[in-house]
């Protein structure tokens, strides 16, 4: 058996040769380091071959995983498609074959993701090492080493003859010679032997440690993948579980009832046989009697309600000829178009019309109306046939919704249109076309609380962080109301990730991709939502969060809420404000007595984020208590649908619901009535300025073509809003306004779409856009009074710019939206109400009062802005006592157009913003271009005021009311 040697004897060797070459040994093991080469390439060898194997393995189970992977969307395609389609017959099979959908998305997703992992942790290795080092075929490593050797003994040999011829001539015969002897003549080529044999025990030792070592750690990485694949896939099964088991038993009673209509239609089909041979009996009677009946035969449920496509019709005139006509059946109507694309279709509802089958001609049927015969014609006997009993079922359906009498269907279906269209909004925003935590393309899971849309890979991490972190909803498959867009329309992934993930790139942290590991995408989830560890922290300390808060309630700011709300402030810690209704007021407090139509979102943030609503003042008013007494009912939905308590009772003894009572708030009452009975919807549809694009809703052209379309500004300036103006269910008149303007919108979707939206003083445009014009100049009296600034002469006749100016200018109103809350009465005592009593005042009969000047500031802790102060607001009127009271003074109205004449006391300087150009006519009149901020100095008179342009005190003039806008300073 050939003799080895090892590494460490190797390198003992080398190192006494080196010191003493004349008595090493090193000569002696050369045959040995030449045994061990051979071994270890034979080694090699089998290991190349080996991992080549292996190697094609890992490469067919990837393409196979591929291939099955595809073959899942596939399936998921279908399935989806064929939920889709169950819907419409049966919503409740339909949802769960969709809900089958997406966990086999989830699970197809784990799938793919393993499958990349195996291919990064074990194919890339296996073929760098293959392609790198084991490179070649056998031998290849060994040729350097072989070399030297040849080199050495074809030198040795060479010595060996020289040193016989010279014996030979001195008449000796020598045939073995010691290591000694020849040891300085073969230095060289020993010592380049032995570094050859060094190199070639590294690159074994590098390989060895590739192969072992290396792909062990690899496999136990591909553990760690595989050990998350089955876990998540643990937590997908468990988190249907419950919408299997109730499947379960849902589908035992839709069985039941399909055998129930199984027996039905088979007694039906013994029937139908029994009376086929009399129809065919009385045939010529019945072609007689072609006319309208009562009665009329069942369609094939199978074929639906709806259909589209082309028929032939017959012609009235006197041709008779065939025309071929598109056609559709929906929601009780037959639509018939006509052959010239600008004449509108016409409509048949099918209620007062009978279907019946042409017998001379089986591809052919009739449709009697009240007033004329249709006669149509399909391809083939089968879809005449299917279009028969579309029209039959489509009838049906209206004849059944017509006994229901559901009065709701109408507002529903514009509540579910003003839905499609936010949804379609919220799509369309900054950022929300690919996920919000990985960048996956077409998000469509929603978190309701922070206004994000995100891909169903991160959405299952959302779930796991829990719902006082993130509360995640389906934009596809979850019924949602408008109430839960809120935040979603107002904040987006780009503005949400501006703020949540600002120090990303400093801290060197990778985003997750779309193609990430499920532990990748946890560990950043985590630390985004529930360390905020990506936020830039703005504020030193507790007290300048506190302010920071209270600024952003005040001035409507919702990314400087979530700012301050990702800093770690406490959304319940009560505000020092300089002057409150009540003291011990929160932020949500302060947003439920600011709010207004524009502002609904910034409660909304609140409540679902705060965690506890049920804080109360110094007084005890929970928010549910300041709802009530401003007859809030929009604020009120969100708090309900936060489940805010109802029952908490204030110092006086009242609970919302007495309050609402007290002060006759029905739509807060009834609310709270169906908060308390359990029938409240917790997704309930808000009435909110929702200012949505063009191409939400649609109208046809020819509808479009008959409806004036009113002259006024893309976007009209934003009224005052008392809360719950409307009645209890959504303003149906606020949702087809809404539903108008998006039409109208649309039409006009090529100049519209160049506008720049400004929420308060309308939209601006480029050259060449759609343009307002401005409105005509009111006739100016000069003897009513002048200003400061009125020159000597003036005209005696009214200021008009020209014909082309609209007719009618509005004069805009104050932008008042800071609400001040009356003092809660004590509660009345319980007695007949008298005929002469007052009615007590709310939101709906009078305006909210003005808000007085400040009076003084509160202290601030050190290093803290101070804080604007908010008014006081004065007392409610009492409830009326046991005999009767006068009625008391009426309430100052928010309808204070304007400062008076400046003689007298000196009111707080009032600013308007100019929404018009304006080129003075007179010397004495105010020249300004739109957006200018102008201060009122006084009034000339109702139509004409005095002021100086703000910071320019030298521009100054009478100017006209109806060219500028108020806003609250």
């Amino acid at each position: 058996m050939p003799e080895f040697i090892t590494v460490s004897e190797f390198v003992a060797e080398t190192n006494e040769d080196y010191k003493a070459p004349t008595t090493s040994n090193f000569t002696t093991r050369m045959s040995h380091c030449r045994n061990t080469v051979a071994s270890l390439e034979e080694a090699l060898d089998g290991d190349r071959g080996v991992l080549h194997k292996i190697k094609k393995s890992v490469k067919a189970i990837n393409n196979s995983g591929s291939s099955h992977v595809e073959n899942e969307e596939q399936y998921i395609q279908s399935l989806d498609k064929f939920g889709d389609n169950f819907i419409r017959e049966d919503p409740e099979v339909g949802s769960a074959f969709l809900k089958f959908a997406v966990f086999t998305k989830e699970l197809t997703a784990l799938f793919k993701n393993l499958l990349q992992n195996m291919n990064n942790i074990i194919t890339f290795p296996l073929d760098s090492l293959l392609k790198g080092d084991l490179k070649g075929v056998k031998g290849d490593l060994k040729k350097p080493f072989d070399k030297a050797w040849k080199d050495y003994e074809t030198k040795l040999t060479k010595i060996e003859k020289e040193k016989r011829e010279h014996a030979k001539q001195h008449g000796m015969i020598r045939t073995e010679f010691s290591g000694g002897e020849i040891a300085e003549e073969m230095e060289k080529e020993r010592r380049l032997f032995q570094l050859q044999m060094c190199e070639y025990l590294l690159k074994v030792n590098e390989i060895k440690v590739k192969k072992g070592a290396d792909f062990l750690q690899n496999l136990i990485k591909y553990y760690h993948a595989q050990c998350n694949f089955f876990q998540d896939g643990l937590k997908a099964v468990e988190s249907l579980r419950p919408s299997i088991e109730k499947l379960a038993t849902d589908l035992t009673t839709i069985k039941q009832t399909q055998d129930g209509e199984r027996k039905k239609l088979t007694q039906l089909r013994e029937v139908l046989k029994c009376s086929l041979q009399a129809e065919q009996k009385d045939d010529a009677q019945s072609k007689q009697n072609a006319g309208y009946s009562l009665h009329q035969l069942q369609g094939n449920k199978a074929h639906g309600t709806e259909r589209t496509g082309m028929l032939y019709k017959k012609s009235e005139g006197l041709r008779k000829v065939w025309q071929k006509r598109k056609c559709s059946v929906k929601n009780g109507f037959l639509t018939i178009s006509h052959g010239t694309a600008n004449t509108p279709p016409a409509k048949l509802n099918l209620l007062t019309c009978q279907v019946k089958r042409n017998p001379d001609e089986k591809k052919s049927f009739d449709l009697f109306s009240h007033d004329r015969t249709y006669h149509f014609q399909s391809e083939d006997e089968a879809e005449c046939q299917v279009w028969i009993s579309v029209l039959q079922n489509s009838k049906e359906e209206a004849l059944n919704n017509a006994f229901k009498g559901d009065q709701d269907e109408g507002e529903n279906n514009i509540v579910q249109e003003l839905t499609k269209a936010i949804v379609g909004e919220v799509k369309r925003m900054s950022g929300n076309n690919v996920c919000c935590d990985c960048g996956a393309p077409d998000p469509t899971w929603l978190s309701t609380n922070l206004g994000v849309l995100i891909c169903i890979e991160c959405s299952g991490i959302h779930r796991e962080l829990g719902v006082h972190y993130s509360r995640i909803q389906s934009l596809t498959l979850d019924v949602l109301g408008t109430s839960e867009l809120l935040l979603a329309k107002n904040i987006g992934n780009s503005g949400f990730n501006d703020i949540m993930e600002a120090d990303v790139s400093t801290q060197e942290v990778d985003k997750p991709n779309p193609s990430s590991d499920m532990q990748t995408r946890k560990d950043f989830i985590t630390a985004k939502y529930t360390e905020k560890r990506f936020v830039q922290r703005r504020y030193a300390d507790a007290g300048s969060r506190l302010h920071a808060l209270f600024e952003a309630v005040r001035t409507r700011d919702i990314f400087s809420l979530i700012q301050v709300y990702a800093e770690g402030v406490d959304l319940m810690e009560v505000l020092p404000l300089a002057s409150e209704h009540e003291s011990g007021e929160t932020a949500l407090h302060l947003a439920v007595r600011m709010v207004d139509r524009n502002s609904l979102h910034i409660v909304d943030f609140l409540a679902q984020n705060s965690g506890n609503l049920d804080k109360q003042t110094a007084k005890g008013s929970t928010a549910l208590h300041y709802c009530c007494l401003t007859d809030n009912s929009e604020c009120l939905k969100l708090l309900l649908r936060g489940k805010a308590t109802i029952n908490i009772a204030n110092e006086a003894g009242e609970t919302p619901m007495d309050i609402a009572k007290r002060l006759r708030h029905t739509q807060c009452e009834e609310l709270l009535n169906e908060a308390q009975t359990g029938k409240f919807n917790v997704h309930v549809h808000v009435e909110y300025e929702w200012r949505l694009c063009n191409e939400d809703l649609d109208e046809s052209d020819d509808e479009m073509e008959d409806k004036p379309i009113p002259q006024r500004r893309e976007e009209r300036p934003v009224s005052c809003f008392v809360p719950g103006s409307g009645p209890m269910q959504p303003n149906l008149a606020s949702l087809a306004r809404d539903a108008a303007l998006m039409a109208r919108d649309k039409q006009k979707a090529q100049a519209s779409s160049m506008m720049i939206s400004n929420e308060t003083y309308g939209s601006l445009g480029p050259p060449g856009a759609l343009v307002v014009p401005n409105p005509p100049l009111p006739p100016r009296n000069p003897t009513k009074g002048s200003g400061p600034n009125k020159a000597g002469s003036m005209e005696t006749v009214g200021r008009q710019r020209s014909s082309s100016d609209p007719p009618n200018p509005h004069t805009p109103e104050r932008n008042q939206s800071m609400y001040v809350l009356p003092a809660a009465p004590p509660p009345p005592v319980h007695k007949r109400t008298s005929v002469m009593e007052p009615k007590s005042h709310s939101a709906k009969n009078a305006p909210l009062p003005p808000l007085p000047p400040p009076t003084g500031p509160a202290p601030t802790p050190p290093g803290v802005m101070p804080l604007p102060q908010i008014p006081a607001a004065p007392p409610f009127p009492p409830a009326p006592p046991f005999k009767t009271s006068p009625i008391p003074p009426p309430v100052p109205s928010h309808q204070n157009r304007g400062p008076k004449s400046p003689t007298g006391v000196k009111p707080k300087l009032q600013r308007v913003k100019a929404i018009y150009n304006c080129s003075a006519d007179n010397p004495d009149e105010l020249s300004f271009v739109e957006g200018e901020v102008i201060v009122v100095d006084g009034e000339e008179d109702p139509e004409w005021w005095v002021g100086h342009i703000e910071g320019e005190p030298e521009r100054k003039g009478v100017f006209p009311v109806t060219f500028v806008h108020f806003f609250t300073d």
